[in-house]
């Protein structure tokens, strides 16, 4: 996510893993940085090494700040200031549909047997679940046309969208099909 006049710039080498973490890392959490390659580039070599009195790369500055090597904590710090935004959370209180249904018969009356999902407990209110309609007792079973059997595969998929995707969510509620669209 090389972006030229971004606040966060990474010194660099082509041969080195912890700068291509460093980097993998601020994309993955979209921030905007410069990459500059110091194996390359001598004067942007010497900056580096007087804003950090070292050679080793990665060197990583955003400001006044001076982030040395590949340290986790201080980049996550850079990603909540300077990250792009965030996807708002599903917002389900949830569990396999399967193993819930198991343990209440009485809810399971309504469902079809062998039904594979996830089971809403509850929603907290002003989230993409609440938005998109979904109710405690409706049973998620796709989502974006993936099948939804379980937590884990639910949450894999919420995992994979970013702030401002739409998505189709079908889900059972009373035994009967629905459809929805989850806006994050």
């Amino acid at each position: 996510m090389s972006t030229i006049g971004a606040p966060v710039t990474v010194y660099s080498t082509s041969t080195c893993p912890w700068c291509d973490r460093a980097k993998q890392y601020l994309t993955s959490q979209n921030v905007p940085f410069n990459d500059i390659d110091v194996a390359k580039n001598y004067e942007a070599a010497l900056e580096m090494v007087r804003v950090s009195g070292q050679q080793g790369v990665p060197v990583i500055t955003a400001g006044d700040e001076v982030i040395l090597g590949f340290d986790q904590a201080a980049l996550a710090r850079l990603a909540e200031r300077y990250g792009g935004p965030k996807r708002p959370p599903l917002g389900l209180l949830a569990a396999d549909a399967d193993e819930y249904l198991a343990r209440h018969p009485e809810k399971a009356a309504k469902t079809p047997e062998g039904t594979k999902g996830v089971y809403v407990g509850k929603i907290r209110p002003g989230t993409v679940a609440e938005k998109a309609g979904l109710e405690p007792g409706d049973i998620i079973t796709a989502v974006a046309g993936k099948r939804t059997p379980t937590m884990g595969k639910l949450d894999g998929l919420i995992d994979t969208l970013k702030a401002g995707e739409k998505v189709s969510v079908h889900y059972l509620r009373d035994g009967k099909d629905e459809n929805g669209t989850l806006q994050f």
